[in-house]
C-alpha cells in the first residue's frame, strides 16, 4: 500500500491487476470470511455474505469467494478496526512496541499521536522519536499504524506569560519540517486558545503552515462567539468536552467531539447521549491518557464501544463511530469499512446479552455488549504471543539525565508567611476522575512563619520542582481530595512540562520520595511511613521520565502495587498518579500548579498561596 491514505492505494499496476483478478473471483483470495455479518459503514446496517481479502485489502463483500484460508464466522459479526483519535502513547507508559502490544488485541488498529508528553522532555528531538518509532513498527506487516500530530504548545502556554518551564520551546519554524512527513496527518491539540484568539503571531504561523493538514483543538468550556472564532482558525476536533451541552455546541459548530475515556478524565458517559444514528459519523472515540492496567482490566477503545452498546446504543452507531468517524475526520479514506478497496483491519465479534451470554443475531441492541473474538492487522490475525515477540526497536536518547535536579531536604516545603497565627489560602480542589480543578479558600495555621497543611481536613502540602535545566525553580502550595495520611507521591510525569510533582502528608516524606525519583532518574514513587522507617514502592521510566520498555504485563503489574501502595497511605484517588500530574496542566481550569507558582488558569496567570 503507499502512504497517501487514499482507498485502494496500490504500489503499482501488477498489485491493482491482480487484486481486480481476485475480487472478480478469478483467482483465490488470500482470506476470506464466511457466514458472519459485517456492517456496512455507508448505510449503517450490517449485512450478510462473503468477506474477501487480498494482500492485504478487502477485494470482496457479499458474495461467495474462495480462499487459500477459509474461517467460518457463523453467529458472528465483523466491524472495522477501531480508531483512537487522540492518544499520547507516553501516558500509557510505554514505548509504541509494547503500547502496540497492549491495543492491538483490543482491536485498536490505529491510532493518532499527539507526542506532547515526550516533546516537552526533548524537544524536536522528542517528535523525530516520535515519528521513527512509528515507522519502526511498521517493519511488521501486522504492526499498529500510528500516525503522529505535532504538538502545537510545547510548552502548553505562551512561553512569554512564563506559567512554566518545559525542557524545550517550540516555534513554527521548529515544526515546519515536519509537514511534509508521510506520518504526519497535522496540528496536534491547539491548548493556547487565548493566545489563538488573541491572534499570537507564533500561532498564526503554525496554523498556516499545516493549513493542508488537519488541526486539532483543546478547548474545554469555550462557547459561543470565541467558539466561533476557534473553528474560523481551522480547528476541526476537541476532545475536552465534559458535559453534553458543550459537545452538542462544538459539533454544531462544526468541531468533531471526541468522546474521552482515559484513565483520569473519564467523559464517556456524561457525552454518549450524543450518539446516534446521524451524529455517529462525525464523532470518534479516544483514550488521550490511559494505563496499561486499566486497558488489561477494561479495555482501550473496545471499553468506549462496550459502555455505548450496554447503554443501549445500535451496535452500528457504536462502531460506525469507533471506526468510520475518525477515519474520516483525519482523512484517511483507506480505512473504517468493510468494503472493496479498503485495508483489512477489521475485528470479529460476539454479541452479548446482559447476562454475558452469546446473543441471537436479531438482536437490535446489545445489552452485555461485545466480545473480542479475533483481530485482524492487513488481513493478518493478531496473535498476543508475536506481539510479545517484537523486538523493540525504539530509539534510545543516549547519555541525556532525565533528573537534573539537586537533592532536597523538609525545609524546601516550606510555605513562609507574615501572618500570626492563620493565614486564609488558595487551595487546589481535587475532582474524582475529572482532570478539571476548583479553586477553594482555606484557613491554614501558621507556625514559626509557615502556613502549615492539615492533613485532618485533608488539605496537603503540593510541590513542583523544574527538572530539565537545573534552574531550582520550585513552588510549594496546597491541595485537597487526596486522604492522604502517611505518606507521599512523587513523579516526574507532570503534564505538560513534565517537571516533578509531589504530593504528601510531611514535608520529610516529601522529601525522601523526591530523592528516591532522582536516584531512579524518573518515574513513580510512592512513600509510606511504617514503625520500621520508609517504605518505598516505585516504577523507574528510564525513557524521558516518562516510558518504559517494560511489557505491558509487567508494567501493569507494577502499576497495581504503586496503587496499593498509594491506598496504604491513605490516598482515596482511583487513578492517583494521573490525577496528581494533571494538577500541573496551566490550560485546565481552575487553579494548578507549576514551578512558577500557583496558576489561576481563568486569569491565566501566577497568584499568590495567600488568597488576601
Amino acid at each position: 500500500m503507499t502512504t497517501n491514505h487514499r482507498k485502494a492505494g496500490y504500489q503499482n499496476q501488477r498489485q491493482l491487476a491482480e487484486a481486480i483478478r481476485a475480487a472478480r473471483g478469478l483467482i483465490k483470495a488470500d482470506l476470506v470470511i464466511k457466514n458472519a455479518k459485517y456492517l456496512d459503514t455507508f448505510s449503517g446496517v450490517f449485512a450478510e455474505g462473503d468477506v474477501a481479502v487480498h494482500h492485504g485489502v478487502i477485494v470482496g463483500v457479499k458474495e461467495s469467494y474462495e480462499g487459500v484460508t477459509e474461517i467460518d464466522a457463523k453467529g458472528k459479526f465483523i466491524v472495522p478496526g477501531f480508531i483512537d483519535a487522540h492518544v499520547h502513547i507516553e501516558s500509557s507508559l510505554m514505548t509504541p512496541a509494547r503500547f502496540q502490544e497492549a491495543v492491538l488485541p483490543c482491536g485498536t488498529t490505529t491510532v493518532m499521536w499527539d507526542p506532547h508528553e515526550i516533546a516537552n522532555v526533548k524537544g524536536v528531538a522528542g517528535i523525530q522519536w516520535a515519528v521513527d518509532s512509528s515507522r519502526h513498527l511498521l517493519k511488521d506487516l501486522f504492526g499498529l499504524d500510528i500516525f503522529v500530530m505535532v504538538p502545537s504548545c510545547v510548552p502548553s502556554t505562551s512561553p512569554e506569560a512564563k506559567l512554566e518551564s518545559a525542557g524545550a520551546t517550540l516555534h513554527a519554524k521548529d515544526l515546519k519540517p515536519f509537514v511534509g512527513d508521510d506520518r504526519v496527518l497535522g496540528l496536534a491539540e491547539m491548548m493556547n486558545f487565548p493566545g489563538l484568539l488573541a491572534g499570537d503571531g507564533d500561532i498564526m504561523e503554525k496554523l498556516q503552515d499545516f493549513s493542508g493538514k488537519k488541526r486539532d483543538g483543546h478547548c474545554p468550556g469555550l462557547t459561543g462567539k470565541d467558539l466561533n472564532a476557534y473553528g474560523v482558525a481551522g480547528i476541526h476536533s476537541c476532545h475536552e468536552s465534559t458535559t453534553i451541552s458543550e459537545a452538542r455546541e462544538k459539533l454544531g459548530k462544526g468541531i468533531h467531539v471526541l468522546i474521552r475515556e482515559g484513565s483520569c478524565a473519564k467523559d464517556a458517559d456524561e457525552l454518549l447521549p450524543i450518539l446516534s444514528q446521524r451524529t455517529a459519523p462525525v464523532l470518534a472515540f479516544c483514550s488521550d491518557d490511559r494505563n496499561p492496567a486499566d486497558i488489561a482490566d477494561e479495555g482501550h477503545i473496545d471499553c468506549i464501544v462496550n459502555k455505548a452498546l450496554r447503554a443501549g446504543h445500535p451496535p452500528e452507531d457504536v462502531f460506525r463511530a469507533a471506526s468510520f468517524g475518525p477515519a474520516r475526520a483525519y482523512g484517511l479514506e483507506d480505512r473504517g469499512a468493510i468494503a472493496p478497496g479498503y485495508l483489512a483491519d477489521f475485528v470479529v465479534v460476539e454479541a452479548l446479552a446482559a447476562s454475558g451470554d452469546i446473543l441471537a443475531e436479531s438482536q437490535a441492541t446489545w445489552p452485555g455488549g461485545c466480545r473480542i473474538v479475533d483481530v485482524f492487522k492487513r488481513g493478518e490475525r493478531i496473535d498476543r504471543k508475536t506481539l510479545a515477540e517484537v523486538t523493540d526497536l525504539t530509539p534510545k536518547f543516549a547519555g541525556s539525565v532525565n533528573m537534573n535536579l539537586k537533592p532536597l531536604s523538609p525545609a524546601d516545603f516550606k510555605v513562609p508567611s507574615a501572618a500570626k497565627t492563620t493565614q486564609k489560602s488558595r487551595v487546589i480542589g481535587v475532582r474524582p476522575h475529572q482532570i478539571i480543578t476548583d479553586s477553594l479558600t482555606v484557613d491554614l495555621p501558621v507556625v514559626q512563619g509557615a502556613i502549615l497543611a492539615d492533613a485532618a481536613h485533608d488539605v496537603l502540602k503540593i510541590a513542583v520542582f523544574e527538572r530539565h535545566h537545573g534552574t531550582g525553580l520550585r513552588s510549594v502550595a496546597f491541595v485537597k481530595g487526596f486522604g492522604i495520611r502517611s505518606g507521599a507521591i512523587a513523579t516526574s510525569i507532570n503534564h505538560d512540562s513534565h517537571n516533578v510533582i509531589v504530593v504528601g502528608s510531611s514535608d520529610d516524606l516529601m522529601a525522601a520520595a523526591v530523592n528516591r525519583l532522582i536516584q531512579i532518574d524518573g518515574g513513580i514513587v510512592v512513600a509510606q511511613s511504617t514503625p520500621e522507617g520508609e517504605k518505598m514502592v516505585e516504577m523507574p521510566l528510564p525513557l524521558g521520565g516518562l516510558m518504559t520498555s517494560l511489557s505491558p504485563t509487567e508494567v501493569g503489574d507494577v502499576l497495581r502495587k504503586l496503587k496499593a501502595g498509594a491506598k496504604a497511605i491513605g490516598c482515596v484517588l482511583d487513578e492517583p498518579f494521573l490525577q496528581l500530574s494533571f494538577l500541573a496542566l496551566p490550560v485546565i481550569p481552575t487553579l494548578k500548579i507549576t514551578d512558577r507558582g500557583l496558576v489561576d488558569v481563568t486569569l491565566f496567570a501566577v497568584v499568590p498561596v495567600e488568597a488576601n
